[in-house]
């Protein structure tokens, strides 16, 4: 069991980093949940207009992780060897990457948001929706929207680096003030509290517009102060654009890894287009479940940035025999630590869906989702893990392979037969989509266990 338990040294080191980053991840969702509340006490379709704005808008971000990781793998590796040019070129690389993905997405939600609305929205009216209704406030959010996506990227961009650089306390803090500034305002303007106007959906998105500007706004100012500590963002901008061979070293995994995240979120967005054909009701269950769900997954996703700082910077220094031991103390560890997540999640699903103003039938539904998403929690965090320790050792086309391909030739295409030629209700098909992601767990643990990622990139 010592190969996959470490000692006191090593779990100070990755609860140093991973503490501030599970609890800013997890007050982020905990608020997207009392956002998705406060929305749903204005009514059924508003909260479903928003989920589906919202599917969308994961694609955009998943692009701006993906824009930033390629960069982001070099970075790691950078600081671990102490190399301050390599991280500023890594940096400015990451800039140009952030706003190209910011433009692109822009035009297209501005020319084409109604058709990837209605992709997810089931003409038949449910018992508590109406697909016209669901459209309009759909389309009412994304465009607000729009303008909060551009202090996203930046504030991802400047994140991202001080994460890099062991720094995760800060991001949290930025994180929590946000969360106070999308509480307050949510509260004034989707409800017209203290002489704000009633805005509704239109209140929601620009609370979370002003949110994402102030959290920018305070990471910046913040390492602009703490020059001594952040000396490697010193004389940043003094070349603002990256030099060509540095982009001719970025590029090649960051096309690569762009394309993982894009299809990967693609394919999760299609399968739940998939779901959809069970109807609005079903949708509105699966909005509530993935709320909840979204709430405790954010350890995986946590763990899996912990672990990729952690693994890039042993690397960088070329301590690969430190890599590889760490990578099993960091998977069983990741295992563990989400069984004590879901039992708390199936404590949840029988009290957040009560909270909801819709049918007794979507929160039965939506419980039911909820306990099997929590069952399936530690699969799920080790299957990221996995994919973040690849990762770090620049294996890039294994990555893809792992994860979007395998959502896919895998995920997508068992979705799309049982939604369209079965007659298994959501609570099935969810169950029976999820289990796939078993066979992953041996995939990942053979992978990593044979030591391909072992390598020093910079």
């Amino acid at each position: 069991m010592s190969k996959f338990i470490g000692n006191k040294k090593f779990y100070r080191l990755l609860l140093a980093i991973l503490i501030p980053i599970v609890l800013q991840q997890l007050l982020t969702q905990f608020v997207n949940l009392l956002d998705n509340i406060m929305i749903g006490i204005v009514g059924n379709n508003e909260m479903t207009g928003v989920s589906i704005a919202n599917q969308i808008l994961f694609v955009y971000n998943l692009c701006v992780f993906g824009s930033l990781s390629g960069a982001s793998i070099f970075a790691t590796q950078y600081y671990g060897a102490r190399n301050k040019e390599g991280y500023q070129e890594s940096f400015r690389f990451k800039l140009m990457m952030g706003l190209i993905i910011f433009a692109v997405f822009t035009v297209i939600i501005i020319i084409f948001k109604e058709p990837l609305l209605n992709a997810f929205i089931n003409t038949n009216e449910g018992d508590f929706t109406n697909p016209d209704v669901v459209l309009a406030e759909g389309k009412k959010y994304l465009m607000i929207m729009l303008v909060g996506n551009l202090f996203f990227a930046l504030k991802e961009i400047y994140a991202t680096s001080l994460r890099e650089m062991r720094e995760t306390l800060f991001p949290m803090i930025c994180g929590i003030i946000a969360i106070l500034v999308n509480l307050v305002f949510n509260y004034l303007l989707i409800y017209g509290k203290f002489g704000f106007p009633a805005l509704g959906v239109s209140g929601a998105a620009l609370a979370t517009v002003l949110s994402r500007v102030v959290e920018f706004l305070i990471i910046v100012i913040y390492a602009s102060v703490k020059k001594h500590k952040f000396d490697y963002l010193v004389g940043i901008f003094k070349r603002p654009i990256p030099k060509f061979s540095s982009i001719k070293l970025f590029l090649p995994k960051t096309v690569l890894l762009l394309s993982n995240e894009f299809f990967w979120s693609l394919g999760l967005t299609v399968i739940v287009s998939c779901y959809s054909l069970r109807g609005l009701d079903s949708m509105a269950a699966l909005n509530i479940a993935n709320t909840v769900c979204n709430l405790f997954i954010t350890l995986g996703t946590a763990l899996g940035n912990a672990t990729g700082i952690v693994i890039g910077n042993l690397l960088g220094a070329n301590k690969t025999l430190e890599a590889k031991e760490a990578s099993y103390k960091i998977l069983f560890f990741s295992f563990f630590v989400s069984l004590i997540f879901t039992a708390s999640m199936i404590v949840s699903s029988f009290i957040i869906p009560n909270i909801y103003d819709t049918s007794e039938g979507i929160r039965e539904v939506a419980k039911e989702l909820i306990i099997i998403g929590a069952c399936f929690l530690p699969i799920q965090a080790f299957n990221t893990c996995s994919y973040f320790i690849l990762r770090a050792g620049g294996k890039v086309l294994l990555t893809i392979i792992f994860d979007s391909a395998y959502v896919w030739l895998i995920r997508l295409p068992l979705a799309f037969a049982l939604a369209s030629f079965t007659g298994l209700s959501i609570v099935w098909l969810y169950f029976l989509v999820n289990l796939t992601d078993v066979v992953k767990v041996l995939a990942g643990y053979i992978l990593v266990d044979k030591g391909i990622w072992l390598k020093q990139i910079v």
